[in-house]
């Protein structure tokens, strides 16, 4: 399984959950979301249930399936 962190350079919580991947060793993929193509997001707005309006916006990928994680907050309280 690996990640996938939707973010943007000058956001903190980005920063902090690409951070907190590295800390437990997991893979991960950082994508920025204003280079992630319009169909993308919306593809990823339906695998999550709503509409994007902060990010980070993280999920998992596991054998081509794709599962919504949160924010920062929600990846933390996942991994303790």
């Amino acid at each position: 399984m690996k990640y996938v962190v939707i973010g943007t350079t000058y956001c903190g919580y980005c920063n902090q959950a690409k951070n907190v991947l590295d800390q437990h060793f997991l893979e991960y993929e950082y994508k920025d979301i204003n280079e992630v193509a319009l169909e993308e997001q919306d593809r990823l707005m339906k695998v999550a249930g709503q509409e994007f309006r902060t990010v980070p916006q993280i999920f998992t990928v596991e054998d081509d399936q794709w599962g919504y994680v949160g924010g920062y907050t929600e990846l933390a309280k996942s991994l303790k």
